[in-house]
């Protein structure tokens, strides 16, 4: 079953494939390329920190945990073009982490090798990419695992591991591919030939067995396959690439060809960091890829394995003499009696268990032999890796022995393409190398790098070397003694004279140059000859070029260009083709013909180039001219109403140079903008650059349609067509009201309810041209269901909104009509009106304090209404609802009092409720009741004696005078005396309420003591339900006793008086018995409650 896939995927898959192929390709030896030469500083010193052989820069030992970061950049371009692909796609970046995962022995065809495990991953995005219309960000995720030979850094091995995701913008990541690639090489590639020295060169050639794993929708997994490769490379200079990580100055730069010597990668290894500092290629497909370092972390091992030889470079089946020392790393003693094993790469059999002795050295002797390598080198006869290997640590050392069958007995020589030179011209450094070719001119600043060794098997003696320079000046400098197989390395400088002569010229480099060295066995290769050619910057002319009409052949001629050194000049020509586009010419007339096909300013740009890569550069710019197109408006009439529809066209049009005569011209409408500010557009078009375009003018008078059509080059010309359009009516009136008793949220005519006295808000909308608009009339009224006018209001502008309310309730009509400024009416519009009565409202009473008897009770009542009914109401009191005062059959309607404040009271205690209402003209009654209690009040009692101090028989006369109480119970009170109150005379227990004598409400107590002392006498004043007392103490001295005698002592009336209150007394007394008899217990006086008066 085939699923189907989305047609943008469809389109990228030549794109997305190739970065697969792309991104897999990375390894620790990823092939380099790079444009020659590279320019350096000066003053970066040297410090590589690697291990060397003899000066050279040898194999590095990596560490389980050594890590590098690079910077990588994928340059899309021209890949893009070739697949075919609609995309933006430029560039994929990101950061690769690379580590050192393991190291451990390794099978490798017959052979077992030490190798490390290597291990990379690194996310590479390309955001806002559009893939054939689609906007979204292109995601690989990489993982890698190398397995890299430890003696030479030969790749065996290279797992890849992807995820490509396209991204949508706003949407989930779709999953492109998910694979993995395996390449496996026989014999291990070896991009590296240690230990690396400017001049050497070597080849390689291995089978690379491609796997490939994994899925996807969108293009078929590649099938497994195994290629055949050849490829040369070289050490070509030293230099500095400049990368973000310190210490990479002094930078090996290794060029790879392929198998026609053409030059097809460059990389920079970098000494100090043990790997690449910087890796450029351009692979098959056109895709340039830049890795740059940005950090490396080195890692420490347990014990540092050091592999010494008596001589890095040896001659073939001859014993050697070897030593291996083991230290602590932590710290950096020697390690005794450790047991290892060592290595010699190129037989598998030798693999020679060895122990530290107490110096924490092991030694060995071995026989080199004569085994050649898998990387032939014009420097040596093969290489081959010496590894010491603690299996059980997993800690290493690795040397590199170099293997030359051209040792002799002894033999000093500058080493053959090993000289390198950097030029120095205004401030600028630049390494050169024979790819780009050894050349200066006058002023340039010349250093020569010259190492010279020793090909020989013994030591020699110290010596000279002499530079001479073109100009025949000499310089010589002193050679050391050197050992066997030694080198040393020398640095000359030489400023090109102003009168140095041009041409090709030597500087010879000569060891002994005396010729002293009588033992020295081949004195013919004393001698270095370096050739290099001084020359002139050459001198550019460009013949300057007018204005000219687009499609006008125009020469552009450099030939009048000359080189002072003399030989050929290349002409390359960078014109402007279209705006910010270059295509590039290269002429070897130095001169080329072009014409342009749009006007502007184009920029022509002129390098030439002589034999000795010297440049001169200039450009000028170019100004070609446009022919203008032509146009007319054509329109269907001269006249429109208002808000009509109408379609302009510009189909009378045309450019007379076009390069395009199916479409000659972009049109351009130009539309004018409404008096409020909006702006016209092509409605039915979508857009205003069009042939076409539909418009309703929605104002009186003159509509000026403007139109530009611009051809091809950009050229403009304008015209403009005025249409008269005519006035309209007012119309779509819409009337609605908000407020109001319900939502109300229908327009007119629908039938509104609002409250008597309500403020409504009335809306009108109404549609009319852009300039009546604004100053539309108007005229609201307001008719009741008797046709008479309630209200009448008028207003100007874009709408109405007015406030109106009305006073009566009943159905009420509303009118609406709109008139522009020219009189024109949209019509009357009616909507309906129900007016409802709002009901008058009383505020509820709250609870009252009991009032009481013949006590005023005063209240006021709260009441609302509508403006219009609240002067009107009748406002009443009924304060008896038993009652029917006003004979309406009804109780509780009476209007006892008028007005909304009461002030009455009641003889009798009790509960009342009196009821508060208000009723409007309409019938309609608001009510509040409150409840009264009015209570009885407590009696006050007051005595009062004429005298205080009576003698046995005299009369005391005490009064009752200020006893007070209510109105109504001041004839009820009954004034009863207890003569002794500490004497029970009643026998009830109590002493203090003996009823020994009674009184009138307005009678005093008259009253003799037949026995002197302190006499205490209460007054006990009763309405019948509440009691008080009064009490006085009257001091009585000794006198005449009894009856007679206070008869005799008293005067005649007062005598009688006595005998009066005497029967009175008993007579009460009396009474007292018959109310007993009846039921009514008289309460002792500890039984009243008291009440305070209001």
């Amino acid at each position: 079953m085939t699923v189907a896939k989305p047609p943008i995927f469809q389109s990228a898959t030549p794109l997305i494939f190739t970065l697969l192929l792309l991104i897999s390709s990375w390894s620790i030896a990823l092939n380099i390329d790079r444009e020659l030469p590279i320019e350096i500083t000066d003053d970066n010193p040297s410090n590589t920190g690697a291990k060397f052989s003899g000066g050279d820069v040898d194999v590095p030992l990596l560490y389980v945990g050594d890590r590098w970061t690079y910077s990588g950049f994928f340059d899309v371009v021209e890949m893009i073009e070739s697949a075919g692909v609609d995309t933006n796609a430029e560039a994929l970046v990101g950061d690769l982490d690379m580590w050192v995962d393991d190291v451990h022995s390794r099978g490798v065809g017959n052979i077992s090798s030490i190798s490390y495990i290597i291990k990379s991953e690194g996310v590479f995005i390309a955001e806002n990419v559009t893939l054939d219309g689609t906007l979204g960000t292109i995601n690989v995720r990489y993982e890698s695992t190398e397995t890299v030979r430890a003696g030479d850094l030969a790749i065996i091995k290279n797992e890849v591991f992807m995820d490509v995701n396209f991204t949508i913008s706003g949407a989930f990541p779709i999953s492109i591919a998910v694979v993995t690639a395996t390449d496996s090489f026989y014999e291990p590639r070896e991009d590296y030939d240690f230990p690396l020295r400017v001049g050497e060169e070597w080849s390689n050639q291995y089978l690379d067995v491609n796997t490939w794993q994994g899925n996807s929708y969108y293009f078929t997994i590649p099938d497994d396959e195994t290629l055949s490769y050849q490829t040369g490379h070289s050490v070509v200079s030293v230099g500095d690439p400049e990368v973000e990580y310190s210490g990479c100055d002094n930078s090996y730069n290794v060029t790879a060809f392929d198998e026609n010597g053409s030059i097809e990668s460059f990389r920079w290894w970098c000494p100090s960091a043990k790997n690449d500092a910087w890796r450029h290629f351009e692979n098959a497909l056109g895709m340039y890829v830049d890795f740059y370092l940005k950090d490396f972390q080195p890692a420490t091992p347990d014990k540092y394995i050091d592999v010494d030889f008596e001589f890095s470079t040896w001659a073939l089946n001859t014993p050697l003499d070897l030593w291996v020392n083991i230290t602590d790393a932590s710290t950096g003693e020697p390690v005794p009696n450790h047991a290892f094993v060592l290595r010699y790469e190129h037989d598998d059999n030798l693999w020679v268990t060895l122990t530290t002795a107490s110096n924490g050295t092991a030694y060995y002797e071995l026989d080199t032999s004569d085994p050649l390598d898998d990387s032939p080198s014009n420097h040596d006869y093969a290489s081959h890796g010496i590894v010491a290997w603690d299996a059980a640590g997993k800690n290493h050392g690795v040397d590199t022995l170099t293997l030359d069958e051209e040792l002799v007995e002894l033999d000093y020589r500058p080493r053959p393409g090993g000289i390198s030179l950097v030029r120095v011209r205004d401030n600028v450094t630049m390494t050169l190398n024979p790819l780009y070719g050894f050349n200066a001119i006058a002023g340039d600043v010349l250093h020569f790098t010259v190492p010279i060794d020793n090909k020989g098997m013994t030591g020699g003696p110290a010596t000279e070397l002499e530079m001479v320079s073109p100009d025949s000046s000499t310089e010589r400098k002193t050679i050391n003694a050197l050992p066997p197989v030694g080198e040393q390395t020398f640095q000359f400088s030489w400023t090109v004279p102003q009168s140095q002569p041009l041409g090709l010229t030597n500087f010879t480099f000569e060891v002994d140059p005396d010729h002293l060295m009588t033992q020295d066995v081949n004195q013919s290769n004393d001698l270095a000859i370096f050739p290099i050619f001084i020359g002139e910057i050459p001198v550019i002319d460009l013949t300057n070029i007018g204005s000219s009409p687009t499609l006008i052949d125009l020469l552009l001629d450099g030939t009048g260009s000359v080189d002072g050194d003399g030989g050929s000049l290349h002409c390359t020509f960078e014109i402007e083709t279209s705006e910010n586009v270059f295509e590039i010419f290269e002429e070897e007339d130095c001169q080329k013909v072009y014409n342009w096909h749009d006007d502007g300013i184009f920029s022509v740009s002129l390098t030439i180039t002589d034999e000795e890569n010297d440049q001169d550069h200039t450009s000028m710019n170019v100004e070609i001219l446009n022919r203008a197109p032509w146009v007319n408006i054509t329109s269907p009439s001269e006249a429109l109403p208002a808000e009509s529809t109408i379609t302009f066209d510009a189909f009378d049009s045309g450019d007379a140079d076009t390069l395009y005569p199916d479409a000659p011209v972009d049109a351009l409408w130009l539309l004018p903008t409404r008096s409020d500010g909006f702006q016209y557009v092509c409605e039915d078009e979508g857009t205003t650059i069009t042939m076409t375009c539909t418009v309703t003018p929605m104002e009186e008078g003159a509509f000026v349609m403007g139109l530009e059509v611009t051809d091809d080059d950009g050229e403009v010309t304008s015209t403009t067509y005025s249409l008269q359009v005519t006035n309209i009516n007012p119309r779509e009136v819409v009337m609605t009201m908000n407020d109001g008793t319900t939502s109300n949220d229908e327009p007119a005519p629908s039938t509104w309810e609002v409250f008597e006295d309500q403020e409504v808000t009335l809306n009108g909308v109404a549609v009319d041209t852009m300039n009546d608009q604004d100053n539309l009339n108007w005229n609201w009224a307001s008719i009741d269901s008797d046709n008479n006018l309630a209200w009448q209001e008028s207003t100007n502008g874009a709408d109405s909104e007015i406030h109106v309310s009305w006073v009566n309730s009943g159905l009420h009509h509303i009118e609406l009509d709109v008139l522009d400024d020219d009189g024109a009416s949209s019509g009357k519009l009616m909507g309906h009106v129900t007016v409802i009565n709002v009901p008058p409202t009383s505020e509820p009473f709250s609870a009252q304090l009991p009032v009481g008897e013949d006590r005023p009770f005063q209240l006021t009542g709260y009441y609302s209404d509508t403006l219009s009914d609240v002067d009107n109401l009748q406002v009443c009191w009924d304060v008896d609802l038993t009652n029917d005062a006003d004979d309406n059959l009804v109780n509780f309607d009476d209007c006892d009092y008028v007005g909304d404040s009461i002030d009455h009271s009641w003889p009798a205690a009790g509960e009342y409720t009196v009821r508060f209402h208000v009723t409007d003209d309409d019938g309609d009654v608001a009510e509040s009741f409150v409840n009264v209690t009015v209570v009885n009040l407590r009696p006050k009692a007051v005595v009062s004696a004429e005298k205080t101090s009576v003698a046995v028989g005299e009369e005391v006369v005490i009064s009752t005078n200020g006893t007070s109480d209510t109105d109504s119970d001041l004839s009820l009170l009954i004034f009863t005396w207890d003569l002794d109150t500490t004497t029970d005379s009643n026998g009830d227990g109590d002493a203090a309420n003996d009823p020994d004598s009674f009184t009138s409400r307005t009678g005093s107590l008259r009253h003799t003591f037949d026995t002197p002392g302190t006499k205490h006498i209460r007054l006990i004043v009763s309405d019948g339900d509440m009691v008080d007392t009064a009490d006085i103490t009257i001091e009585v001295s000794g006198g005449s006793g009894g009856f007679l005698g206070a008869m005799g002592e008293t005067a005649g009336i007062s005598n009688l008086l006595i005998v009066l209150l005497l029967v009175i007394g008993a007579l009460a007394a009396i009474g007292v018995t018959i109310v007993k008899k009846r039921g009514d217990e008289i309460p002792s006086l500890s039984t009243f409650e008291e009440l305070e008066e209001e």
